[in-house]
């Protein structure tokens, strides 16, 4: 499989409060989301070299209360869904997750426009059934474009472009290996 060791090293942003951020730089420990909406699974969320995204969406949640620490991720088997190969391998578990939900009469979750039920369901799932188990997994966020200066962002930068505002790239460091992965913390000071 396309997850092997990938043995790189990344920064990533982590948005918070400003309680939350200092215990997490005292301590060097996260509490992973664990939510059933989580669209990469349960564990901790990072934008890959994104401050700006990490702070946007802590002030969306904590609004002056918003904080951001940084970390030194290393990201060993990592499900990056940005290769074709492990989209692919994704793909196929899904439908047969799906075909046996359907052959026993039952439906998966359905994802809504801001929580991704399915998305988390599938996930667990595959990380239930990776061997290598796996540490993390790598994503691009696409938002849904709407016209220009629409609240919430996601627009295209300009007519049919497929560029858009608020695009990132978000890890997701599954519980079980966030002290392995994560090398090392710190305070990120805003602007």
């Amino acid at each position: 499989m396309g997850f092997l060791d990938y043995n790189r090293t990344i920064v990533g942003y982590h948005g918070t409060s400003r309680a939350k951020a200092e215990a997490i730089v005292r301590t060097q420990a996260f509490s992973p989301s664990r939510n059933r909406f989580d669209w990469l699974g349960h564990g901790v969320y990072f934008w890959e070299y994104a401050p700006k995204q990490a702070l946007w969406w802590a002030q969306q949640r904590y609004k002056d209360d918003a904080a951001v620490v940084a970390s030194m991720i290393r990201l060993g088997n990592c499900l990056d869904l940005l290769d074709p190969d492990n989209a692919k391998s994704l793909l196929r578990f899904h439908d047969d997750l799906e075909s046996t939900a359907a052959n026993e009469g039952r439906a998966l979750p359905r994802n809504s426009n801001v929580r991704k039920y399915r998305d988390c369901y599938v996930l667990e799932a595959f990380y239930a059934e990776a061997t290598p188990s796996l540490d993390c997994s790598r994503g691009v966020y696409v938002p849904t474009p709407g016209a220009a200066g629409e609240s919430g962002g996601g627009y295209r930068l300009w007519e049919r472009s497929w560029l858009t505002l608020d695009s990132h790239i978000q890890i997701c460091v599954r519980p079980e290996s966030v002290a392995s992965c994560i090398l090392g913390t710190w305070p990120v000071k805003s602007a």
